[in-house]
């Protein structure tokens, strides 16, 4: 039988520093049955020549798009847009996988339909793949029911790296596009659409990502007030299309959570997105207490409440 097409979706800004090493493990695949879809968002660093150079020796297997700089969201669906693929693999421009990675998830989904999706462990590090971090995720376990993932990530304040999942284009469709107005958690946001249109989560324990610790710069810019702001709006977009699914106790409890981490992490700056975080919270009306952080926080908010428990946090 003829293995289906996946479509690699790499847009890229300003990554010269990483990208072949990138596409040297995309095209490293064991899978042969790809299409890499580069989508340069108009570079300045001269990622855009070495796409060319990849794309001269590779024209078979390389599409290359250049646009002037729009964001990570609509280069993204602009990859999506112009890719020919049965199955979706999104990899970071600085991101790595190992070569059997999509190989062993297309296995997995095989005769599965196309409303089931695969996952995989994914690790980080900062120079060199061979000295990675692993992480105990709960979630690196199967879902017959996908919901059931969202409300761990929920729950665990857990992520999954975008590059660990193998989606079937179809999907993707019924999910709709990345959203454009988000500046920071859009793929977290555009993944909890997708996973509410799954059938099921599959994970398979043996590929792997290799998800790059982001450098001072981007660290900073992702605490800005607009990053924050854009934070907080993707867990109002959470909110909306979760109680879609099923508006229940356990649900408000898990979606609850996000905007009490929101206030954790935001404090003391921000003071007007704080409160607008706790609104958020406050409208649940809760009859019980909702824990958040490590054990010390949580023992810390049973004496003293979770507010002033938020100004004391600084000092442990």
């Amino acid at each position: 039988m003829k293995k289906p097409l996946v479509s690699i979706v790499i847009p890229v800004y300003n990554k010269a520093a990483f990208i072949r090493e990138t596409l040297d493990a995309a095209l490293a695949q064991t899978y042969q049955a790809i299409e890499i879809v580069l989508v340069d968002d108009g570079s300045s660093d001269g990622s855009l020549e070495i796409l060319k150079e990849y794309h001269e020796r590779n024209p078979n297997k390389i599409v290359l798009i250049d646009q002037d700089n729009q964001g990570v969201s609509p280069a993204t669906n602009k990859g999506i847009e112009k890719s020919r693929g049965e199955y979706i693999q999104f990899l970071d421009a600085d991101d790595l996988m190992s070569s059997d990675k999509i190989e062993k998830q297309a296995n997995l989904l095989r005769a599965k339909g196309n409303l089931a999706m695969a996952s995989c462990e994914w690790v980080t590090f900062l120079d060199n793949p061979e000295n990675y971090q692993k992480w105990k995720l709960n979630t690196y376990i199967d879902y017959p029911n996908p919901l059931d993932m969202v409300l761990d990530f929920f729950n665990h304040s857990e992520m999954m790296a975008i590059s660990s999942y193998l989606t079937p284009k179809e999907l993707i469709a019924k999910a709709g596009p990345w959203n454009e107005a988000l500046t920071i958690n859009q793929d977290g946001e555009f993944f909890m659409r997708v996973l509410l249109q799954a059938e099921q989560v599959l994970f398979e324990p043996e590929g792997k990502v290799y998800y790059r610790k982001p450098g001072a710069t981007n660290v900073s810019q992702q605490k800005s007030y607009n990053a924050s702001k854009s934070l907080l709006e993707s867990y109002r977009c959470y909110e909306r299309e979760v109680l879609k699914k099923e508006d229940s106790h356990r649900v408000r409890e898990a979606l609850a959570k996000n905007y009490l981490r929101f206030i954790y992490v935001t404090h003391p700056k921000y003071p007007d997105l704080i409160k607008e975080a706790e609104k958020e919270f406050d409208k649940f009306k809760f009859t019980h207490p909702v824990r958040i952080g490590g054990p010390k926080f949580q023992m810390m908010a049973k004496l003293l409440g979770f507010k002033n428990s938020i100004r004391l946090k600084r000092f442990f």
